[in-house]
């Protein structure tokens, strides 16, 4: 398991008023990285809306929900998955969603809840 800890109260609040409660998020955030939601390679994205709302999104390819013109809703990404099959098919094989539950296991909340504050101002997320 990982070390992240859990969100901020802040994003812990955020995320319970967009999405319901924590395991509304998380069936919400697995069902947009399902292979029938998200067919092929992509990600999966948390993301910060213009209006300062949080939104799941994904993207095909190598897209982001930072570039213009982006597939799905556009935004500050804090948090993504990949679900290209390069990221889990030596472990998982075709079985993405199995993936994507024990991928929250390495979710680093502490950087996320960082990315998250940085995002209410407008600042995109850097790894530094």
């Amino acid at each position: 398991k990982g070390t992240g800890g859990a969100p901020s109260d802040k994003l812990s609040a955020a995320i319970s008023e967009a999405f319901g409660s924590m395991d509304d998020f998380k069936s919400k955030f697995e069902a947009a990285g399902a292979p029938g939601a998200r067919f092929g390679s992509g990600w999966v994205w948390l993301v910060v809306t213009k209006d300062n709302k949080l939104a799941i999104t994904s993207t095909p390819n190598q897209d982001n929900p930072l570039m213009e013109g982006v597939e799905g809703t556009p935004g500050i990404p804090i948090l993504g998955c990949d679900v290209w099959e390069h990221a889990y098919y030596l472990k998982y094989q075709f079985r993405r969603p199995d993936y994507i539950k024990a991928w929250w296991d390495v979710v680093n909340w502490k950087q996320v809840s960082g990315w998250y504050a940085d995002a209410l101002a407008g600042k995109a997320p850097t790894t530094v």
